[in-house]
């Protein structure tokens, strides 16, 4: 076991390597450096089917990386092994999708690059799902968070990108970054010390309930959760699409484990903080579906659904939080709504990837995001056509598709909760879901619907290899939404260790049938659902429904009264669906308008304060680098004579000379912004192991 994953990270080192190798090949670098990272996916994912019988015995895989200076350990349980599961498959099908996409970005340059920082990325977050430790935990944290960034800007040459970027670089290391390093350092102060943060040692101590509140904060704000959400739109519009897929498909469910890991694991399942998370999910699903409805950017639209999708996600795990906190009979039930959360979660891994591996397709094509002014691309694009239906179909939880069966299930754990407020949360997760319907209705129909326009007339379909990469996550699509049992028993492995109770009396999962019964409903009154049921059921409707209604059609001119009218006037625009809708519901986006013209406000006053201090402390810097420097230059030069305590202290100005030069050659030749970065983490680090 530990061999699979100690090759999938000499597989995305070596990826780094070959770039550097070819870097000045920007085609090869990319095209050798992808095919690695697609080996280290496939490598990942063979490590997670080999650990999947481990898991359902109840054991756990765990090894330490002794490397001389520092041991670092790992360990990977069920809910680890489902984010390898997702890592794993997302990473493989963006690894063959992006070597021709990436030719829309080779007029600037630097592929080497672009793969540094794309496996770096990648490693990061299948290192923190496995970390055992905080320290080193936190330490990837800000690797995954600087990586993600530099990617995010990979066309920094545009305004609107940058300020994307900077949005979320400023909001991630206020929000995210400074909760957690204020989080590890309480729990250091606590332990004394970096192996006192392993997560074993940590889950015996009794904490603070500020460690939710921190977490909460930390965690949430990475996911996307409403309010913490503002950073999202503009990072998923602006990033290359793979990116964009990769961190509304992976990053934010990173944050999601990390949440579950520390306030479930490390911490206990606390009532109170499970209500709390299920309301902000029942908020942000509805709040990002809605923002969504209005949106006529195809990958701004995208990035809203995003949050709504997480909000389902957060509902799911707060209904499970708060189960399993009861205890008794209740903890199975919450073992079970906490399933349907991860099973949304892998769900919208793979319809979300697909869908904006698809809105890349209508950029690299078109080299437009714009819905008003798409069309007809069904004709001219139709397995991308088809494989966005089926990802849209997904995410509006349409059966047999996967999104269905993991909203059924989140439906029936608030349903059968027999708690008010959390039957409630349910009726609006079941309502914003036909509003979702509406989204997709607009964004397909307006993309592939009707007649080519003028942008879209001469458009082919994109290569086989980006279709292979988007077919691939299509039939993950189809195949968890009719066999949902070949990953619940994995998804129900994190629930049963924390409830340490038998499932068997509350589910049924076989691959043709899901049943789910509450503890408190009598026998026979079970909720349960048949996909391949369905599919049999519905095909023989649509057959019966092709076979009566004549096939033959007659299209004639529409009646213009004499006008001239051409025909792709009577289309109708993205920006005309639901306007009567987007006018009744008016005062929340005018409410949200304010509050983001709030947090921008907030953002620059931050941001102008943190640059101010940079430069007060880059300038002393210079001079003291400067003083340094100077002062080893004349020993080195000046002092002819040496005794023995000047040979004892020479090599130590020297050092202090080098360090000096080295300082002030980083001061003068780098990104600002990066060397404070870089300068900041370091007294982090140095701060945590002293």
């Amino acid at each position: 076991m530990k061999e699979l994953f100690t090759l999938t990270i000499i597989l995305y080192f070596a990826s780094m390597a070959i770039a550097l190798v070819f870097k000045r090949n920007y085609k090869l670098s990319i095209s050798l450096g992808h095919t690695l990272t697609a080996l280290a996916s496939l490598s990942l994912l063979a490590f997670t089917v080999k650990g999947i019988p481990l898991v359902l015995q109840g054991m756990a895989i765990d090894f330490t990386y002794n490397l001389g200076v520092v041991k670092i350990p790992f360990y990977i349980d069920g809910l680890s092994l489902i984010l390898c599961f997702i890592l794993g498959s997302l990473g493989l099908a963006v690894s063959i999708y992006s070597p021709k996409y990436m030719e829309f970005y080779e007029k600037l340059g630097k592929g080497w690059l672009y793969i540094i920082l794309y496996s770096t990325f990648v490693l990061s977050m299948m290192l923190i799902v496995t970390i055992a430790n905080m320290f080193w935990f936190l330490f990837l944290w800000e690797v995954m968070t600087f990586t993600s960034y530099l990617l995010t800007i990979w066309e920094s040459n545009k305004e609107d990108v940058r300020k994307a970027g900077w949005k979320y670089f400023v909001t991630m290391h206020i929000v995210s970054t400074l909760p957690l390093v204020m989080a590890v350092a309480l729990l250091y102060a606590k332990t004394g010390s970096v192996n006192g943060l392993n997560f074993e040692n940590l889950a015996t101590l009794k904490l603070s309930p500020i460690f939710y509140v921190l977490f909460l904060i930390g965690f949430g704000s990475k996911s996307g959760v409403v309010p913490l959400h503002f950073w999202a739109p503009d990072a998923y519009k602006v990033a290359p699409s793979g990116i964009s897929s990769l961190m509304a498909g992976a990053l934010e469910k990173v944050a999601v484990y990390a949440l579950i890991r520390t306030t479930c694991f490390i911490l206990k399942p606390n009532e109170t903080f499970g209500y709390v998370v299920a309301l902000l999910g029942t908020i942000t699903l509805t709040v990002g579906t809605l923002y969504a409805l209005k949106q006529t950017d195809a990958k701004r639209l995208l990035a809203y659904h995003s949050i709504g999708q997480i909000g389902y996600i957060w509902l799911g795990m707060g209904v499970g939080i708060v189960f399993i906190a009861k205890g008794g009979i209740y903890s199975a039930f919450g073992a079970i709504a906490l399933a349907s959360s991860l099973y949304h979660l892998v769900n919208h891994t793979f319809f979300k990837g697909l869908l904006f591996l698809s809105a890349g397709s209508i950029l690299y094509r078109t080299r437009s995001r714009d819905l008003n002014a798409l069309g007809g691309l069904a004709k001219l694009m139709p397995f991308t056509a088809i494989f966005t239906l089926i990802a849209a179909l997904s995410i509006a939880g349409t059966p047999p598709f996967n999104g269905f069966m993991s909203k059924w299930m989140i439906y029936q754990s608030t349903f059968l909760s027999g708690n008010g407020l959390l039957v409630f949360f349910g009726v609006m997760a079941l309502f914003i879901s036909a509003a979702t319907l509406a989204s997709f209705i607009k964004f397909y129909t307006t993309a592939f619907g009707g007649e080519p326009t003028k942008l879209t007339q001469n458009v082919k379909e994109v290569s086989s290899s980006m279709l292979i990469a988007k077919g691939f996550l299509a039939s993950l699509c189809l195949l968890l939404g009719l066999i949902p049992a070949l990953i619940l028993p994995l998804l129900l492995s994190p629930g049963k260790a924390l409830a340490n109770v038998d499932l068997s009396g509350l589910i049924t999962t076989k691959y043709w049938l899901v049943l789910i019964k509450s503890p408190l409903t009598p026998a026979g009154a079970e909720s349960y659902f048949n996909p391949l049921l369905f599919v049999g059921v519905f095909g023989v409707m649509l057959f019966a429904i092709l076979i009566s209604v004549p096939t033959k059609k007659t299209v004639a001119e529409p009646w213009t009264n004499g006008e001239p009218v051409k025909l792709e006037h009577y289309k109708l625009k993205a920006k005309h669906y639901y306007l009567p809708f987007e006018e009744y519901i008016h005062g929340l986006y005018h409410g949200g308008s304010e509050l983001n013209e709030f947090g921008i406000a907030v953002k620059d006053a931050l941001t102008h304060a943190y640059l101010s201090v940079a430069e007060t402390l880059t300038r002393w810097a210079a001079k003291i680098s400067g003083a340094i420097t100077g002062i080893g230059r004349w020993y080195v030069t000046s002092v002819k004579e040496v005794y023995l305590d000047e040979a004892a202290l020479s090599p130590v100005v020297k050092v202090v000379q080098g360090s000096g030069v080295v300082f002030g050659e980083m001061l003068g030749n780098l990104n600002l912004l990066f060397t404070i970065a870089i300068v900041v983490l370091g007294i982090i680090l140095i701060l945590l192991t002293l």
